[in-house]
Order: structure tokens, then C-alpha cells, then sequence
């Protein structure tokens, strides 16, 4: 049962990073499995909330086992694919560092953001929302004969945290995104739209792209280009030839901050001047045919949700870097 994922995603930036850590115990190849969203959701089980015990401090207050493990529930509630990755986290002393780290630093931001009343209305919004979705799913279901809670205060039976400490969660999350969104007031990122053209290489072992070998994957690549040399159209060569399926709808166009690329391709949307074709660019991927259509100075305001994310979690980084003081009195395995 997928929830709102939606709200979350702002607030909890730094769940993204906890990737190297939730690797070490959760192998790679499990990913596959999150398409099961009911599966994910058992593989976690809501931990205890009763420990008093201090697990870190940070420059103002300290991290009480209870209170992060809380915090978990419900996040574990509210994004059935992070549930999946924190099933783990009770037994996993590095991974319990970097989420009491992560709510450390949540806790720090809202001493920097005045509540009112506005952030209570947000929030019982928010709740009304989710309320209405999971009776709206409750209905699918019951028409497809299948049971499933009907309503948000059934929906949170037993899942570690109650109705009032679900409440209080969403209106430090509009309070803590009011903080990332201070912070970034005014500043503008690196903007670059791209169109592309990929061709993979693949030996078999992903089934959804066709088996290619780098040199079989550079000489259709190369076909492309010359192609596009002689002046065919871009976008009717991105239906022919591509195998990128995340740009294949929109003509091979991409938008946001060359950041989120991979290096290579990072490069030739730094330096490739405006509206020219590319040679064959390899990357992990394959090959990559590509032209600039624009790029500059953007408002963050103004961007997408992933350049947003990558903002906030530099905001978060330097929070706690030069902000949080974090001292985990948690002892961590050492590696090798």
C-alpha cells in the first residue's frame, strides 16, 4: 500500500544518503524485490519506543532511543521502500548512528523555525489527505475482494507510534521544510536541459535491454551521429535508437543540474557548446549520443523536485557540519 510518499520526500532528504550505510547489511540485489510493497512492509517490525537510553547529543539536545526509534515507525509507515531498507536498522549499530545523526539534525532545524498555528493546519491537512487515500485504496480493494484498513487510524494499529505522535510528526515536517526552504531563499542552481541518445552495452544481464557489446554498442552509436549529421530529426532518432527508458517518452531530454549525471555525461553538459552533437560519449551505461539545448543560472525554487533534494541535502550537510555537533555514544563495529 503505497501512502504519501510525496510528503515525506521533502523532510527526509537524508534517508537518501543512509544508502552506504543500509548497503552494508541489505545485499544489492534485493532491490528488486521493493515492487512488493506488502512484502517490503513485513520485512519491518516496528521497534520499541520505551528505552530512555541516550544513543547520541548535538549541540542542544540529546538522541533517546524511544524517541528515534519512533521516528522510524513511522517513517517505516509512511514509505513502505524505506521500511524495506530499515529492517534492518535495529541490529545494524552503523545504520542506528546515521538515522539518530539524520534526526538530530531534524531536531536542531526546528529550534531555528518559530511554530504557529500554520504548521497545525498543514498538518491536519496532510492527515485529512492520507485518511482520504487510504480509504479511497480500502475501496479498490474491497471491490477486487481483498481486505485492507479502512480508514488511517486502522491503517496505524500496531505500527509502533500513535495518531497524535503521527500529527506532531507532520508539523515538525512543514516546520523543518520550512527550514530547507529558508536556507535556500535566493539561491540559484547549475540548469541544464540535455537531449540524449544511449546505446547500452549489455551482456545479458538485463533482460529489458537488448545484449550489445561496447564495440557493437560504438559503432551504432556512431551510426546515430552520422545520421544526425547529415540532419535527421533528434527526437525521431530517440524512438528508433534509444535505450535510456527514463527519457525515451520525452524525446531523450533530461532537465536539472549537470550533478545528477554521471561524470561523463556531466562533463559534456558543462562543456559542449549549445546545440551541437556530441561524438560518442562512454559511460557505465554504454554510449551516449548528446546535445546541449540550454543551460545557466536557475532559482532552486524553480526546479525539480531532484535538484531540490540535491539542495537540501547540501543545507543538511553543512548543518551538520557546522551546526549540530553530533557525538554518537554508540559504539561502531570497525570495518575490515
Amino acid at each position: 500500500m503505497q501512502l504519501i510518499k510525496k510528503w515525506v520526500a521533502g523532510v527526509l532528504t537524508m534517508m537518501l544518503l543512509l544508502s552506504v550505510a543500509i548497503v552494508g547489511c541489505n545485499d544489492e540485489n534485493k532491490k528488486e524485490e521493493a515492487n512488493n510493497e506488502q512484502n517490503q512492509m513485513q520485512q519491518f517490525k516496528p521497534l520499541s519506543t520505551e528505552s530512555k537510553k541516550v544513543m547520541a547529543e548535538y549541540k542542544g539536545g540529546k538522541v533517546i532511543e524511544g524517541d528515534l526509534n519512533r521516528y522510524i515507525n513511522i517513517i517505516a509507515f509512511l514509505d513502505p521502500q524505506l521500511a524495506y531498507m530499515l529492517a534492518s536498522a535495529e541490529g545494524n549499530t552503523e545504520l542506528r548512528v546515521e538515522l539518530a545523526k539524520e534526526y538530530a539534525s531534524r531536531q536542531y532545524m526546528l529550534t531555528q523555525i518559530k511554530n504557529d498555528s500554520s504548521y497545525v493546519k498543514q498538518a491536519d491537512q496532510t492527515l485529512k489527505e492520507l485518511d482520504a487515500s487510504i480509504k479511497g485504496n480500502a475501496a479498490q480493494a474491497q471491490a477486487q475482494g481483498q481486505d485492507t484498513p479502512k480508514s488511517l487510524e486502522e491503517a496505524i494499529k500496531g505500527k509502533g507510534f500513535t495518531s497524535d505522535e503521527l500529527r506532531q510528526f507532520f508539523i515538525e515536517y512543514h516546520r523543518v521544510n520550512r527550514y530547507y526552504d529558508d536556507q535556500l531563499k535566493g539561491k540559484t542552481y547549475d540548469y541544464v536541459k540535455v537531449q540524449h541518445i544511449l546505446v547500452a552495452i549489455n551482456d545479458g544481464s538485463q533482460q529489458d535491454q537488448p545484449k550489445r557489446t561496447a564495440d557493437d554498442a560504438k559503432k551504432r552509436a556512431e551510426e546515430v551521429k552520422k545520421k544526425l549529421n547529415a540532419g535527421e530529426d533528434f527526437s525521431k532518432l530517440v524512438k528508433e535508437y534509444t535505450d535510456d527508458p527514463g527519457s525515451k517518452e520525452t524525446n531523450g531530454i533530461y532537465e536539472g543540474t549537470p550533478d545528477q549525471f554521471v561524470p561523463e555525461f556531466a562533463k559534456a553538459c558543462r562543456e559542449l557548446p549549445l546545440n551541437q552533437v556530441s561524438a560518442p560519449i562512454k559511460t557505465d551505461y554504454g554510449y551516449h549520443i548528446v546535445k546541449v539545448l540550454d543551460r545557466g543560472q536557475k532559482p532552486v525554487e524553480k526546479a525539480n523536485e531532484q535538484v531540490k533534494m540535491q539542495k537540501r541535502q547540501e543545507v543538511y550537510e553543512q548543518v551538520v557540519k557546522e551546526k549540530l555537533e553530533f557525538k554518537s555514544l554508540l559504539s561502531v563495529p570497525q570495518k575490515g
